[in-house]
């Protein structure tokens, strides 16, 4: 272990603030802000938990099943969350005596695709697997680390696919509409505050994902993330292409849907859509919600996955971490979009694709407040 690189008492730190941020996450609603901050970072804390733990686990062989066996739950876990979302308009009549058939059906259907999927991700634990995708993918089949993040990250890949294989729409879409499950309720102040505490809780992860602490110092974790400072010069470029995929994108979507319509397929709800946003349509909230998805999501894939797994599978995962709120003609939206932003990486820097995601948002937060909608 290298001793300029390794800080065990930061490492002990991060993995308890993971381990906190899990128990709040699981204990049910908050009751202050330092709850919200800490149930905020239960999404991104099993994934820097697996990935810290399995960069301590290469000088540390017995810790290898522990990492592995976390790896399982959490695999396990995401196909639980998809079962739960694929069942989301059923839930109103399961505890009302005899099940329809048409739940029982998508109950065993969403029950058979999650663990078909988590089965295909187990696969990658085979070395003959990994070694023959590695003729495509940047990952060394025999180290440790690699495969530990292949297995998470084809799950957090195919999983979230599932309730829309099932249902054929988005799940948030019966969702929003129960009110007994209260999604949509934030106000604008509470979202603003909830993606701040996310953002923190990303960048972090982040981080920690790539070795920070444990293998890489603070610089070399910038350099793996592709984060620079920007100059006034690129980041001119990047707004300037962001207003660009603004208008590219506008005819994009309008091609998609002319597509989804001709066949007859669902089609996104722009009603929806905005039901599903609503709590983000003021001036502050608007920008929060930008900068943390532009500056958060691309440092996420662009960042940490897409020099390790390219630009196809990162794009993908792009894709799939909207698969609870879009349909397919959405996600084809965004899996494009995530093509755009990931030859922006690979060709300047993080930063300058982070920009420009922020600022594409930004135009169509503030055209959706201006009532224009989505273009």
């Amino acid at each position: 272990m290298d001793t300029q690189r390794f800080h065990p008492y930061l490492v002990l730190l991060a993995l308890v603030a993971g381990a906190v941020a899990l128990v709040f996450g699981l204990s049910g609603d908050p009751q202050s802000d330092l709850g919200l901050f800490f149930s905020t970072g239960a999404e991104a804390a099993p994934i820097f938990l697996i990935a810290t733990l399995a960069f301590l686990a290469l000088d540390r062989p017995r810790l290898r099943p522990v990492v592995s066996l976390l790896t399982v739950l959490f695999v396990l876990g995401l196909a639980l969350v998809g079962w739960f979302f694929s069942v989301a308009p059923w839930y109103g009549v399961m505890g009302a005596g005899e099940m329809p058939v048409e739940a029982a059906v998508v109950l065993l259907a969403g029950l058979f695709l999650s663990l078909g999927a988590s089965a295909l991700c187990f696969i990658l634990y085979s070395v003959r697997v990994r070694r023959f995708l590695a003729q495509w993918i940047p990952i060394d089949p025999e180290n440790f680390v690699h495969t530990t993040a292949f297995v998470v990250v084809a799950a957090i890949a195919l999983l979230p696919l599932v309730p829309l294989l099932v249902l054929g729409h988005p799940p948030l879409v019966d969702l929003i509409g129960d009110p007994s499950m209260d999604f949509g309720a934030l106000t604008p102040t509470e979202a603003a505050k909830t993606d701040l505490y996310g953002l923190v809780w990303t960048l972090g992860g982040a981080f920690l994902a790539v070795g920070l602490f444990v293998k890489r110092s603070l610089p070399e974790v910038l350099d793996r993330l592709g984060l620079v400072r920007p100059t006034i010069r690129s980041f001119s470029f990047a707004v300037a292409v962001g207003l660009g995929l603004v208008l590219v994108f506008g005819v994009v979507d309008h091609l998609i849907v002319a597509v989804w319509e001709y066949f007859g397929w669902y089609v996104t709800d722009e009603a929806y859509t905005e039901a599903l946003f609503s709590a983000y349509l003021t001036p502050v909230a608007a920008v929060v919600a930008a900068i943390v998805a532009g500056v958060g999501e691309e440092v996420a894939v662009r960042g940490v996955l897409q020099p390790r797994f390219g630009i196809l599978l990162s794009a993908l995962v792009f894709a799939a971490l909207h698969a609870y709120q879009y349909a397919w003609d959405g996600l084809l939206s965004v899996f494009l979009a995530g093509l755009v932003f990931a030859v922006l990486r690979a060709r300047t820097s993080t930063t300058v694709s982070a920009v420009t995601h922020a600022t594409y948002d930004l135009v169509l937060f503030s055209l959706m407040i201006a009532g224009v909608g989505w273009i």
